[in-house]
Order: C-alpha cells, then sequence, then structure tokens
C-alpha cells in the first residue's frame, strides 16, 4: 500500500490517520497470516514500526500524543531485534570472507561464526513467540491511530517537521565529520543513520504532494542510508569481536576480519559524505523555503 500523503485526502489530519492505519494493517496481517519465514516477517513488522516512527516525527510539532506514541513502536522493535542481529552478523563475516580469500580457511570462518553469533543465535527459537507478542501493542496502536488528532493543518502541519527532522541530519552529518577517527564515531555514525533514515520516509510521504522536491531525494537518502546501515553492520561486529575477544578460537583470523571490517567503512564512509553534502547542502531555512505543496490536503 502506498505509503504517501495524498491530494485527495480530506486534510493532513485524515491523511495521517489514514497511513498509520494502512501501515498498521499490514503489520498486522504479517503477525496474524504468517505467509512468511518468521524471521522475514520480524523484519517487515520491524520496518512497519520505523516507518511509523517516521510518519510522526512528520507531524510530531502538531500531534501531542507523538512521544508516547513513538516510545510504543521504539518498543515494539526493540522486542525484536535479536533476530535482526544474529541474521546480520552471520551476514557481514560472509560479506568480510569474500575479502579476504584465501586468506581465513573456511574451518577458522565457521569457528568464528559459531563463535561470534552463538549469543544472538540462542533467540532463534523464539521467533514464533515474538511474533505473538507484538500483535497485541500493534493491535492498540491501531484502535488508537483512528482518533489521532493535530493541532495545525495544512502545511502547517508539515513543514516543522520536515524541517526538524532535515537540521538534525545536517547536524548529525556535521558531528560524524568533527569525530573522524574518534572512539566515538561509530555512535555518531548511527545517530545520523537514524535521522537520514527519518528524512527519507518523510521523502517517501510527501512525494505526491511535492514531487519536483521530494521525488528526487528519495533514492540518494535511500542510497545514503544503505552506506549507513552497512556501516552499522561492520560496527557491530566490530564490537562483538571486541566483546569476546579473550574467547575468540582463531584471534589472528579474527583481527583479519576486523581489519577488513575497517578498510570497508573507510570506502563506505567515503561514499556517504558525498552523498550526504549533496542531500543536505542547504541550511534548513533555505531547504525549507523550496517546499509548495500544490493541491494539497486543507
Amino acid at each position: 500500500m502506498p505509503f504517501r500523503f495524498r491530494p485527495s485526502d480530506d486534510t493532513v489530519e485524515a491523511g495521517f490517520r489514514r497511513i498509520a492505519c494502512e501501515t498498521l494493517d499490514g503489520a498486522l496481517a504479517l503477525v496474524r497470516e504468517r505467509a512468511a519465514p518468521d524471521e522475514d516477517l520480524i523484519h517487515q513488522v520491524r520496518r512497519a514500526c520505523k516507518a511509523m516512527r517516521g510518519l510522526l516525527r512528520l507531524v510530531r510539532p502538531a500531534f501531542p500524543a507523538w512521544r508516547t506514541e513513538n516510545a510504543a513502536f521504539r518498543d515494539i522493535g526493540a522486542a525484536l531485534s535479536g533476530t535482526r542481529d544474529r541474521r546480520v552478523l552471520g551476514e557481514t563475516i560472509e560479506l568480510l570472507a569474500r575479502d579476504a580469500g584465501d586468506d581465513i580457511s573456511p574451518a577458522a570462518l565457521a569457528a568464528l561464526r559459531t563463535a561470534l553469533t552463538g549469543e544472538a543465535a540462542r533467540t532463534a527459537g523464539r521467533t514464533a513467540a515474538l511474533l505473538d507478542g507484538c500483535a497485541a501493542p500493534l493491535l492498540a496502536a491501531r484502535v488508537r491511530a483512528e482518533s489521532w488528532s493535530l493541532t495545525d493543518h495544512g502545511k502547517a502541519a508539515l513543514l516543522p517537521g520536515l524541517r526538524q527532522t532535515y537540521r538534525k541530519a545536517r547536524r548529525a552529518m556535521a558531528t560524524l565529520a568533527a569525530l573522524d577517527g574518534s572512539p566515538a564515531e561509530s555512535a555518531a555514525s548511527h545517530e545520523w543513520r537514524k535521522q537520514v533514515k527519518y528524512h527519507w520516509q518523510h521523502m517517501r510521504l510527501l512525494r505526491s504532494l511535492a514531487p519536483d522536491h521530494a521525488g528526487d531525494r528519495i533514492a540518494p537518502a535511500d542510497r545514503l542510508g544503505d552506506l549507513l546501515g552497512e556501516r552499522h553492520d561492520l560496527d557491530m561486529l566490530l564490537d562483538r569481536i571486541g566483546a569476546q575477544a579473550h574467547a575468540l578460537p582463531d584471534p589472528a583470523a579474527a583481527a583479519l576480519l576486523s581489519a577488513l571490517a575497517r578498510k570497508r567503512i573507510a570506502r563506505l564512509m567515503r561514499k556517504a559524505r558525498r552523498v550526504g553534502e549533496d542531500l543536505f547542502e542547504d541550511k534548513p531555512s533555505a531547504f525549507i523555503r523550496h517546499w509548495h505543496f500544490e493541491d494539497s490536503p486543507a
């Protein structure tokens, strides 16, 4: 279903409720129908929760209940995060193994993978229970969404939140640049990624109201989010290697994986900076002046 406001929405508030209810209906259908492997369903439900948080941030200044509702979707997503970590750790190890070639033997790689994903793997048998557990909070949010209300209308309900998230993404980019090479860099990169993802959600939401502005930004924002997401996965693996260094079966292989991860992070960040500098070139005041909605809801 389209995740966007429509010119045909009677009001921004009506469009806000419609998008929320459609997104939550989709998530509930995933939980109830179980038409895919549980791990895939968990990934899709987490994506729906992130989409909801992006929607809430767009109208945040005009939505008095935003803090409570944002926390509800954050908590649902957090409860499902363990299965994501297990899958991503394994995929990231395999990615680096391709870079390593013959420098890591299959036996050493298998032993490292077992050691590094073992803690997360204990969640594997709990996926069905995790899906069952998120059904009630999703349904409760769906019921609440039918009566959500905004304190502003038209572009006044949309532009302040759009500007706020753009400003946060731009500031997070600058913070990361200032921390280049410091121990705090990975946390700053993760924060930038979160704000970029929210900005991407906003472009998706507004693409029918302002196609000339939002439409051109969707692909680069998505690309930047992917680059920073891969960097986050590599950081997570580096953290796991560091935390378990004393117990890993092949320290030399682990050290090689770490070196390859850092090398790959450097490449990713060069690309991310180029995309980010183009995407967030304008100051927030200049960025928001470009936005004029044609045939937008009241």
